[in-house]
């Protein structure tokens, strides 16, 4: 698990979800695009949630480690839905990233 930190708060996502995010946040940055996500998450009480985030050059994205939690979800329709736009972006003419995460 990992905390993924936006602007003045942070949520709980699988490993997986804060890699492709923070991917996609990079291409889309580098190709001076943004996009609006819905991210998975997991709430207070451990439930299944989401957030929607602006992905957008200059917007503050951040990951650090959770605690584990054995009953993580792993989100692939949602990390494939994202790599295949990382794809997208990346295709359209933007400088691959430096660092990939997939």
């Amino acid at each position: 698990m990992q905390h993924l930190t936006y602007g003045y708060t942070s949520v709980l996502v699988s490993d997986s979800v804060a890699d492709v995010v923070l991917a996609y946040a990079a291409a889309l940055s580098q190709s001076r695009l943004s996009d609006v996500v819905t991210v998975p998450t997991t709430d207070f009480s451990g439930l299944p949630s989401s957030s929607r985030m602006l992905l957008a050059p200059g917007i503050a994205l951040m990951s650090e480690p959770a605690p584990d939690d054995v009953l993580e979800a792993e989100e692939r329709a949602f990390v494939a839905e994202l790599r295949a736009r990382i794809v997208a972006v990346l295709a359209a003419g933007a400088v691959a990233p430096s660092r990939s995460t997939m």
